[in-house]
């Protein structure tokens, strides 16, 4: 048997988890578990938004069973586009080479 890995939350993820109680009804131990189940997703993403914005979106991937995994890929499917985007000034020399 495994011992599980003790997920040390930021002050930062402790607030998702106190606007999943106080906002959504989860208990804290629910709350804790779904924000470390969706660790790397909410680490991945960053704290850009304020606390009960990632409750609600952790609060909806659970509802509609939405995967951490799932998140993941389609974060990692966004930066491949955003890779293959050469930007503005590229396409802007491309456009004064036609003419």
């Amino acid at each position: 048997m495994k011992a599980k890995t003790q997920v040390r939350l930021s002050l930062y993820e402790r607030g998702i988890v106190e606007a999943l109680t106080a906002e959504y009804g989860y208990s804290q131990p629910d709350a804790r578990t779904l924000v470390v189940d969706y660790i790397e997703v909410v680490r991945k993403l960053g704290g850009y938004d304020n606390c009960g914005q990632y409750a609600q979106l952790l609060d909806h991937a659970r509802r509609v069973q939405h995967s951490p995994a799932q998140w993941l890929e389609h974060i990692q499917a966004i930066e491949k586009g955003e890779l293959r985007d050469r930007g503005i000034d590229s396409e802007e020399r491309q456009y004064l080479q036609t003419k």
